[in-house]
């Protein structure tokens, strides 16, 4: 099991074991013999690849959308519209392995893939002696998927390898964590990903080390959040906090954030690169509050607007955590909207600050 965050590389990882596995030349993926071109393709009859994808158009299910399903014992039939975005997603990740999925519905693996996997492996390998099967992002396998899977990981068939990827290994079943081999994979290091940021993006140098610490190192994470214009985010949230602590009307706030997040502004995907950005914010005024100027300090390209706000006390951000906490919660688990959630976190802030604020009596 590959562990680490989204667009990090794990499936540059999966690649290459795959080849390494599969590889006609002493196991060394050599990159030139069919085998491990015909991996790098998504070709192999003996590389079974799984990933979450949305299923559009349940009304109208015709095929079957992965390999391994035969199409005529197959339960699991789809949309022609399915299929081409499943393809379209195999294409993006042969021609970028830090691709992230993108949907516009919700994706997920649903349990007849699951059984059609399953139902595959009882027979042999095609070409070689053993068979390599990955699944990327098994932790968003669909409810009663995971316990069926749970058997072929206790038990995989001969010459069977198993490799799957998570970057929530938290939400997973512990019987699952517990009967694999976790590998946590590392963040590319800054200098190498400002490098690379700032070749592909045409950025400069400033905004490629900011996009490789807000992204902790996720390449993957870096090219989306520029491609959803962080800068102009950072700013935007920056603003919000400073009239925070300045002391302005919570009302006036309010206002200004049912204009940023209302209505169709307020995708969950953009949320939760806010929700990225204001943990990097109370994470830099934490420090700050603390003298730790060094380079911990996600934000430190613009460190002089950190300086010049009013930083709170440490109590005081440790309820803001809590709170930023709280939100993320109830709006990924309970689709509470974009704008509430926000109005919420900025009011619980406020909140914060005043209560502090407030003296203390104590009785004589």
């Amino acid at each position: 099991m590959l562990v680490g965050r989204e667009g990090i590389g794990k499936f540059s990882l999966v690649i290459n074991l795959a080849q390494t596995l599969l590889c006609e030349n002493d196991m060394t993926a050599c990159g030139e013999c069919s085998s491990c071109r015909d991996v790098l393709r998504l070709y192999h009859p003996d590389f079974l690849l799984l990933f979450p994808f949305p299923n559009l158009k349940p009304e109208s299910k015709k095929l079957t959308v992965f390999p391994f399903s035969d199409p005529v014992s197959s339960g699991a039939r789809f949309s022609e519209e399915t299929r081409d975005v499943i393809e379209e997603y195999k294409s993006a990740l042969l021609a970028d392995s830090f691709t992230i999925s993108n949907f516009e519905k919700k994706e997920n693996i649903p349990v007849e893939v699951v059984k059609d996997l399953i139902h595959s492996l009882a027979k042999k390998p095609l070409r070689g002696k053993r068979r390599v099967v990955a699944i990327l992002d098994i932790d968003k396998m669909a409810y009663g998927a995971a316990d069926l899977f749970l058997k072929t990981v206790e038990e995989p068939p001969h010459n069977t390898h198993l490799i799957l990827t998570t970057s929530r290994p938290d939400i997973l079943y512990p019987t699952l964590l517990s009967r694999t081999q976790r590998i946590k994979v590392p963040p590319v290091p800054e200098s190498l990903a400002r490098a690379f940021l700032e070749k592909r993006l045409e950025i400069d140098k400033n905004t490629g080390g900011y996009l490789s610490r807000v992204s902790g190192g996720s390449l993957g994470m870096a090219v989306r959040y520029f491609e959803s214009d962080i800068i102009a985010r950072r700013e935007r949230l920056l603003g919000l906090f400073s009239k925070l602590l300045s002391k302005t009307d919570i009302g006036a706030i309010i206002i200004e954030i049912s204009s940023l997040y209302g209505g169709a502004k307020g995708r969950f995907d953009d949320l939760k690169i806010d929700f990225d950005i204001v943990e990097t914010i109370v994470h830099d005024l934490y420090l700050l509050g603390e003298n730790r100027l060094d380079n911990h300090l996600i934000n430190i390209d613009i460190i002089s607007t950190f300086q010049n706000l009013n930083s709170p006390a440490r109590e005081v951000l440790d309820i803001w955590r809590s709170c930023l906490t709280e939100t993320r919660r109830a709006c990924t688990v309970n689709n509470v909207a974009a704008d509430t959630g926000m109005i919420f976190f900025f009011i619980s802030c406020s909140e914060a600050l005043e209560n502090l604020a407030r003296p203390k009596y104590t009785l004589p």
